[in-house]
């Protein structure tokens, strides 16, 4: 079996218990599946395919800076608290390893971790966005195919569609947050959505006989827009409970989870995020090779 096929198949598989950890919560192993499988993906876009250097270029980078981000947020894990979603830092564990503080002062402390989770978090979406970046410099550059005036109305529909559940989804999340400050955390998840709601449609004039690359573009506006929607949502909590002026606090409790299985839209998304610069660059690579139908 030729080496680009063999880093391929160890993508996919990597791919595959990456999502299988998810199910059952295992963080850090999904986060190391899905570092491996970026990283010999990555190797089987350098290798695979006849397209032109600037085109594998930029699909290497974009590969590349989802692998970094994947890596620092591994790097990460190790400093978040035990458990899921971002509720953690409203407990302290039971063996009082928790912050050596008195209850006055444990609010601000807590508040400060939530805010370094956001910071965090903000990072992951700047790898994400330069990713992004990179993928639709790729797709740009493929050779451009004729498509009709109702293909394309379609695909700017389905952008337009994209923003605005996006955007309805975000709106209902923040609530009364101030605007400001939302872009001031959320811009790069917001540009990113941007920028692959506009790949959405370009995507008609570079796609592969089988429409993989407009299949994985899709998949990434997917995963785009979650980010920005769960930053936003995240950012707006900690805003709630930050401003002194509202009627909600802290209270120290014990987290206890009812399930070990994780929410099926976890698992869902892991599998997207996989799959979508995976399908965009397999179709870019074999894109030259394909006729234009037309």
């Amino acid at each position: 079996m030729r080496p680009p096929r063999v880093l391929l198949l160890v993508s996919a598989v990597a791919g595959a218990f990456s999502v299988l950890a998810t199910l059952f919560s295992e963080s850090r192993a999904a986060l190391q599946s899905s570092l491996v499988a970026a990283v010999a993906f990555l190797g089987y876009v350098l290798l695979a395919g006849r397209v032109s250097p600037r085109v594998r270029t930029a699909l290497a980078a974009g590969i590349g800076f989802f692998a970094l981000a994947m890596a620092i947020q591994l790097w990460w894990l190790p400093e978040q608290p035990a458990g899921n979603g971002w509720l953690e830092p409203f407990y302290a564990p039971l063996d009082g390893s928790g912050p050596d503080v008195g209850s006055a002062e444990l609010g601000p402390v807590l508040m400060d971790q939530w805010r370094r989770g956001i910071d965090r978090e903000r990072i992951a979406a700047v790898g994400l966005l330069l990713g992004v970046l990179c993928l639709a410099f790729a797709v740009f550059a493929l050779p451009a195919r004729h498509r009709s005036r109702r293909a394309l109305l379609a695909r700017v529909v389905v952008a337009v569609l994209l923003l605005a559940v996006v955007g309805a989804d975000a709106w209902d999340r923040v609530d009364d947050a101030p605007l400001p400050g939302l872009l001031g955390v959320a811009w790069p998840a917001l540009l990113a959505t941007l920028i692959v709601a506009g790949m959405v449609v370009l995507s008609g004039w570079r796609a592969d006989r089988f429409a993989l690359v407009s299949l994985g573009v899709l998949l990434l506006a997917v995963t785009a827009g979650t980010a920005f929607t769960d930053l936003a949502d995240t950012w707006a909590a900690w805003q709630r409970f930050a401003d002194d002026s509202g009627d909600a606090f802290l209270s120290v409790g014990v987290a206890v989870p009812s399930d070990r299985w994780a929410d099926r839209s976890a698992v869902v998304g892991a599998a997207v995020a996989l799959a979508g610069p995976a399908l965009l660059a397999i179709g870019a690579l074999r894109a030259p090779r394909d006729p234009d139908p037309t």
